[in-house]
């Protein structure tokens, strides 16, 4: 039981993913219900049931709003992430992370700061900002919020909410 379940609240806003096991005792205990199933059931000796892709609160559960709509802690991962492995100055692959201004010269890690770059440009800007290096950045660093953190974790279940009529 590895799959992963989309779960909405009652409103039928996306809140979250939980594990199969998860999703299965929240219909068991009745807190929620399949909005989307996939094929196959799941049986067990009292129990026979279809394999969950989808799941709604039957009640509202509170989101607090600073859950969602706070920057997630920054993370080496999170800006390999956020840049999609790309290299922020030639658009290459990037396995590494440079700081726009460098820690030797104050510059720390921050969501802001930090750019996902490819070990050549990473060497070539060295110890510079990107402007004193001559080196023109792709995009722009920005903050990641956890809305954004949970809404990818449901796209990456393959579910598209738009099936049920669900535009998020």
């Amino acid at each position: 039981m590895t799959a992963q379940v989309v779960v909405l609240n009652a409103t039928l806003e996306p809140i979250g993913v939980a594990s199969l096991q998860r999703a299965v005792a929240f219909i068991v205990k009745e807190r929620a219900q399949i909005m989307l199933a996939a094929e196959g059931v799941i049986r067990s000796n009292a129990l026979e049931l279809p394999v969950p892709r989808v799941v709604a609160f039957n009640d509202y559960v509170p989101i607090p709003h600073t859950r969602l709509y706070a920057p997630v802690p920054w993370s080496r991962r999170g800006v390999l992430a956020r840049d999609d492995r790309r290299c922020a100055y030639c658009g290459g692959s990037g396995a590494t992370i440079d700081h726009l201004q460098p820690v030797s010269r104050g510059g720390g890690s921050s969501w802001l700061n930090t750019v996902t770059a490819c070990v050549a440009c990473n060497s070539a800007k060295g110890a510079r900002t990107p402007t004193e290096a001559g080196m023109r950045l792709r995009f722009e660093p920005r903050a990641v919020w956890w809305r954004e953190v949970m809404l990818l974790a449901v796209a990456a279940t393959g579910v598209d909410l738009r099936e049920l009529g669900l535009a998020h």
